[in-house]
């Protein structure tokens, strides 16, 4: 009798628990102190990490400082090939560069000092970045514990925080990723002149920052063609209308720079060069492009023997799983560390995912004719899944090109498509499992605990590699 009644109080007090847990997710408290933590995680590693660890660091300083020291014009009239930089007069992605060069000129301090100040700047776009995607997960009526629950789990994981506190532009990427479906939504809903301005300024510059990022502002770009055509009587009205003249001035003239950026880069590139990504050779010939280090690299793999070919299927599936494996256990370039995290750790998270929007493909078919939000779930999930779908092909094509295994094989470039995927991921969950409650509180603490105690900053930091070069 004793034992029932143990037992009973017991599994009272654990639903007292899991009540106040899920209330305490909820909480826009919950939030500031996921976002306070993640800052200071990132924050510690932008001053921990010896300085050229974080994947293509090295590269990205090298084209900041070159842009410091020779030019104050976007437009490089000349520059002389070396082995980090290549041709970069009529490179796509150098605004990120640009943009810090200029920083970089202000700052008088000592290179290493101004190298990890420019790595406080990828601070601050994550931190806008997870920003919009809290304000996408919300439009598509994502619970505020769901929110914060995925929030924790990607804040958390080693891929994230390391590229949030290096010199690079992949995370403008997940910024303008979140950018563009954020826009897409408002536009869908509540149509504002300025919001198509604005998405056109992120479709021109997008592209500009990281050329990652441009099938994703293409899509964009038809996207918001196809919803200004049909409320173009409502955008008139608006226009006709608005009070806000400063505010859509503003959205006018960046996004009129950034056709003619656009137009000068990628329309020059088409026009003289008929290629949208110029090569080195393209612009200095093969002899002053000799010792570019993507040409030392083909003329040493050139050299090995060469690997069976891999039938696309099982390419297919060893890149996903190489792909999620990198993001939660880095091991690439310069940091190929020791100490690792919980073996079940990416297995579990993988399993999450695809089991999450496995339902949600159910989930969505009942309601995608009658619900508005369906069909905005759809959308954010259909781009993600494509812009997984454009690095695949890629690094598919890349593979048969050079023949061995491995080359631009990194988990940093699916990233993007995985801040809402998991998202909405666990909005599926919660439908699942909407019937049982405490059981969606325990996977999601379950989660939590394995992410931040099996990997995250506390095994990162363990490593000594991360702090040498």
């Amino acid at each position: 009798m004793l034992r029932f009644h143990l037992r009973g109080l017991f599994l009272d007090r654990l639903k007292n628990l899991l009540k106040a847990v899920r209330a305490f997710m909820g909480s826009s408290l919950a939030r500031r102190l996921i976002f306070g933590l993640f800052i200071a995680q990132a924050v510690v590693l932008v001053f921990a990490v010896h300085i050229t660890v974080p994947p293509d660091e090295q590269n990205n300083i090298d084209f900041i400082d070159y842009y410091a020291h020779h030019s104050v014009s976007p437009f490089l009239k000349h520059q002389t090939p070396t082995y980090s930089l290549g041709d970069k007069t009529r490179e796509i992605d150098y605004l990120y560069h640009y943009g810090m060069s200029l920083v970089e000129r202000l700052l008088p301090f000592s290179e290493t000092t101004e190298d990890r100040i420019l790595r406080l700047f990828s601070v601050v776009f994550a931190v806008l970045a997870f920003m919009v995607l809290v304000r996408i997960l919300k439009r598509l009526k994502v619970s505020e514990v769901i929110i914060n629950s995925s929030l924790l789990v990607i804040t958390n994981l080693p891929m994230v925080l390391l590229l949030s506190a290096a010199v690079n532009n992949d995370v403008l990427v997940w910024l303008g990723m979140s950018l563009g479906l954020l826009l897409i939504l408002r536009l869908a809903t509540d149509p504002l002149p300025t919001d198509t301005l604005w998405l056109l300024a992120l479709c021109c510059l997008g592209g500009l920052a990281k050329r990652t990022l441009l099938p994703m502002c293409v899509v964009f770009g038809l996207s918001g063609v196809v919803i200004v055509w049909r409320h173009r009587r409502v955008l008139l009205d608006r226009l006709r209308s608005s009070s806000r003249r400063y505010y859509f001035a503003a959205a006018l003239i960046v996004a009129i720079l950034g056709v003619g950026l656009f137009a000068q880069r990628v329309g020059g590139n088409i026009a003289h060069y008929k290629s949208v990504q110029v090569t080195c050779e393209q612009v200095d010939g093969p002899v002053a492009c000799y010792d570019f280090w993507t040409n030392v690299r083909a003329r040493s793999l050139a050299e090995l023997p060469p690997e069976k070919p891999l039938p696309m299927p099982v390419f297919v599936v060893r890149w996903f799983s190489d792909s999620f494996y990198n993001i939660v256990d880095i091991q690439t370039q310069y940091w190929k560390h020791q100490v690792r995290p919980a073996r079940i750790l990416t297995p579990l998270l993988a399993t999450i995912l695809v089991v999450g929007l496995g339902y949600g493909a159910l989930y969505e078919r009942k309601r995608f004719t009658t619900e508005a939000e369906s069909r905005y779930r759809i959308y954010v999930a259909g781009v993600a899944l494509m812009y997984i779908g454009v690095q695949l092909a890629v690094n598919f094509s890349t593979y048969m090109h050079y023949k061995v295994y491995g080359i631009a094989l990194n988990g940093r470039y699916i990233i993007p498509s995985l801040l809402p995927l998991i998202g909405l991921a666990g909005f599926y969950w919660s439908k699942l499992l909407r019937r049982r409650p405490n059981m969606l509180i325990l996977l999601t603490v379950m989660l939590i605990v394995f992410t931040i105690g099996g990997s995250g900053l506390l095994m990162m930091l363990r490593n000594s590699q991360l702090y040498h070069s």
